[in-house]
């Protein structure tokens, strides 16, 4: 399989910076303290350096889901584990690597509002355009098309996640 560059690493850094701005200037006047919860495994390195760049107090959870299996979306949601942390009258951030069918994070979503957060927020890295997914992301990094994208988080069957930029497999 060959492996393109999508986005560099660079351009990564630089978007995820600026992304850490917005975020902050959304949240400077409602609260000092934000939860930021990452969505465990893919999105982990963008929220490694997403949270450096929030100019606020964050506090941290992870959840751990799947729902893919090679290159395809199963359809079934597996949670292998989920927050730990109260959440109530908090401001919540999720923390996804890509929105595309929006099943996954459209079923996190839905179960975290449960625990009455005062806010609940979406940030993505890749955000796919040709897809028209069920929940929105209200920060997002790059829209890309509709490619099967590794790297940085990303995987393919557990491949591919540590290398430093988003790339595609032909």
């Amino acid at each position: 399989m060959n492996l393109n560059v999508l986005i560099g690493e660079q351009k990564l850094q630089e978007r995820i910076k600026s992304l850490g701005k917005e975020i902050t200037e959304y949240y400077k006047e409602k609260t000092d303290t934000i939860h930021a919860v990452c969505v465990l495994k893919g999105a982990i390195h963008f929220f490694t350096d997403l949270v450096e760049n929030i100019d606020l107090n964050v506090e941290y959870s992870f959840i751990h889901v799947s729902s893919y299996s090679g290159m395809e979306s199963t359809g079934r949601i597996r949670v292998k584990s989920w927050i730990d942390e109260p959440i109530e009258g908090r401001h919540v951030l999720v923390v996804e690597d890509i929105l595309d069918t929006g099943q996954t994070l459209s079923y996190i979503l839905g179960y975290l509002k449960r625990y009455n957060p005062a806010d609940l927020k979406v940030a993505t890295l890749l955000k796919k355009t040709s897809k028209n997914p069920i929940v929105n992301a209200e920060f997002v990094g790059f829209e890309i098309e509709d490619k099967f994208v590794v790297g940085y988080g990303l995987d393919f069957d557990e491949k591919y996640r540590n290398i430093p930029y988003i790339g595609y497999l032909e």
